[in-house]
Formats: C-alpha cells, sequence, structure tokens
C-alpha cells in the first residue's frame, strides 16, 4: 500500500519589509497630526462645558442661601483666606451654610488652592452693585460689581445698595473665555479686546493670551 505524502515547509516565517513598516509608520503620523487638534479642541470644549455646569449649580446656592437668609454679606476678594470674613469668599459662606459641599471651583482658569492671594485664584465674591449702565472694561475692582446684562448703556442694571454674587476665575486662555461666553451669552466673540456685557465678562487680552473672567450669579 503506496502512501502519498504532500511534503509541506512548516515554520518558515515572513516579516514585514522596510517599505511597509515605513508605510504604516507614515499612515499613523498622518493620523496623529489630524486627530491631534480635533482631541485638544474635544478636551478643552469638555472643561468649558463642566464650567458652565459647575456655575449653574453654583447659581442654584446661591438663590437657596438668598431665600432662607434674605440677605448677602459683603465677600470682596481681597483677603488671602478661603474662610468667611469680610475680604473672603462668599462661596465659604455657601459651605459653612450646608447650601454646597466645598468651594467653588471650575475646570478653566487658575487652580491655585494655597493662601496666596484670592485675586489671583477662583472664588466668589459678593459685593455692593454700582448702578451704572455699563461696564466699559472689566477689571479686578470693577468686573463682578456691575455687570451690564440688558445690554443697555442708558439703563442700569442694579441700584443702590443690592448686592451681586460674582465668580471671578483668573488666567482663562481666551479661547476657553470666547467658548463660556457663548453658552452663557450667546455671543460670537472675536479678537483679543474685554468683552463688557451680559452674564459673562472677560478683560482685555493679556501677552500670554490669558484673560480674567467674570460671571453673574445673582444678585439681591
Amino acid at each position: 500500500m503506496k502512501t502519498n505524502i504532500n511534503q509541506q515547509t512548516y515554520g518558515k516565517k515572513s516579516g514585514f519589509t522596510l517599505i511597509e513598516i515605513i508605510g504604516v509608520v507614515a499612515v499613523i503620523a498622518i493620523l496623529a497630526a489630524v486627530m491631534t487638534p480635533r482631541v485638544v479642541s474635544v478636551i478643552a470644549r469638555s472643561k468649558v462645558n463642566a464650567t458652565a455646569q459647575s456655575l449653574g449649580s453654583l447659581k442654584s446656592s446661591t438663590t437657596d442661601y438668598i431665600g432662607k437668609n434674605g440677605s448677602l454679606p459683603t465677600r470682596d476678594g481681597t483677603g488671602s483666606t478661603n474662610g468667611a470674613v469680610t475680604a473672603g469668599r462668599f462661596d465659604a459662606d455657601l459651605v459653612a451654610g450646608g447650601f454646597t459641599e466645598k468651594l467653588f471651583n471650575c475646570s478653566i482658569g487658575s487652580q491655585t488652592f494655597d493662601s496666596s492671594a484670592l485675586s489671583g485664584r477662583i472664588h466668589i465674591r459678593s459685593v455692593a452693585a454700582t448702578s451704572a449702565g455699563t461696564v466699559t472694561a472689566p477689571t479686578a475692582t470693577v468686573g463682578g460689581t456691575n455687570f451690564d446684562l440688558d445690554r443697555s448703556t442708558s439703563t442700569a442694571d442694579f441700584t443702590s445698595g443690592q448686592m451681586v454674587v460674582g465668580a471671578f476665575i483668573p488666567s482663562v486662555s481666551l479661547t476657553d473665555a470666547v467658548a463660556l461666553n457663548k453658552i452663557l451669552d450667546g455671543d460670537d466673540n472675536v479678537g483679543t479686546t474685554a468683552d463688557s456685557t451680559g452674564r459673562c465678562m472677560y478683560s482685555a487680552a493679556a501677552s500670554d493670551n490669558t484673560v480674567t473672567v467674570y460671571v453673574y450669579v445673582a444678585h439681591y
């Protein structure tokens, strides 16, 4: 009985040629160049969206505070402590009163949490309103005390004696500030000049293209 055995060669290995490897690397490089800006944009957008949500929660807790206390304390944000003191931050009062669990923070701007001056880090202020029709350019002392909510220079949004609660967010990239302004005010801002109308205002861009953002929260 004859058995026909087909002889096959086993164990023969084949690999990629140099040209194939170069081709794969080139494709990966092209994809990385195309996708990286989009990924960065998505991440930046998610930070701005998260900030808008944090501001919404802040508004709710502030409204609850006003409803319970019928007044707002003066917290001008010029101190260097996180405590609820005259030169401190209003969000510390919200924590102390059980209206929120922690001090306000957001995904954009300066994330410093040490004992440095509040003017250089994120905090919430409650300060006396300015009865003027508009703010020509937000500054560390003007922004947050007077917002041009109705976008009219002929009428004031607040009266003397009222208190305004606002978020102070320094060192925000201009791109993030413009995006947040779009969400809160619906504006399509361009350029590096200050935005001085609506709920969300920001200063003129510094040399590093960052701005200070001021967001209206509530007034009483």
